[in-house]
């Protein structure tokens, strides 16, 4: 007889993970009132005190909804894009994007996302993850090429973990000022959030921040 391994459904002090999205209960009107704000601004705002559940709300709450088609959006799959801004917050943002995009060189992405605030939303339009029906490579596809297409596209959420950090590391902020790539990657993500709306583009922005940092 083989024994059965019991699962403890609880994570103590540290989040839930994605993996873990099955033992998270009790919050799933929070889940859908987010997931709702969400798909209609194409960006989130998540705060709360410290230790509240922010994290796992967003991991093991609102993108299991979204995988799961809840998160109405325009191709089935998604890459989640997530970062800690942490002392260097251009880089984190660089790299995470880089690895959903399948682009070998978080470099190119580092000079692409200094031409301007644009330039997210057309990494991702010029990516792989991206269909344009438009286009001729659409146009000339049979129905395979077609479907192969479509295994690689995916809609795109872009979430800053812990946006607290820009403001609690001097590197990105010192004597009330707030640095040149901490700027830079506010200014590009808030911009990727107007755009993906105006154009109706599968790309949702999603911030988690302690409450006590609003002012």
């Amino acid at each position: 007889m083989f024994e059965e391994e019991e699962i403890c459904p609880y994570t103590g002090l540290r989040s839930f993970t994605e993996e873990e999205s099955l033992y998270f209960k009790g919050r799933e009107e929070d889940i859908d009132q987010a997931t709702v704000q969400l798909q209609k601004n194409k960006f989130l705002m998540l705060t709360g005190a410290s230790g509240d559940g922010k994290s796992s709300l967003i991991y093991a709450g609102i993108i299991p909804n979204a995988r799961s088609g809840f998160l109405k959006s325009k191709f089935t799959n998604w890459c989640v894009a997530d970062f800690r801004p942490e002392r260097t917050p251009f880089y984190n943002l660089c790299k995470s994007i880089a690895k959903q995009l399948d682009i070998a060189n978080p470099n190119s992405v580092q000079a692409e996302l200094n031409h301007g605030f644009s330039a997210i939303i057309d990494l991702y339009k010029n990516s792989k993850r991206h269909i344009d029906t438009n286009s001729m490579v659409w146009q000339r596809a049979d129905d395979a090429g077609k479907a192969a297409l479509k295994r690689e596209a995916a809609n795109l959420i872009i979430l800053v973990d812990q946006f607290e950090e820009f403001f609690t590391n001097p590197e990105n902020y010192n004597k009330g000022v707030p640095s040149a790539d901490a700027n830079l990657v506010l200014n590009l993500l808030l911009e990727t959030a107007r755009i993906a709306l105006d154009e109706d583009l599968p790309i949702y922005i999603v911030f988690t921040m302690r409450s006590d940092y609003i002012g």
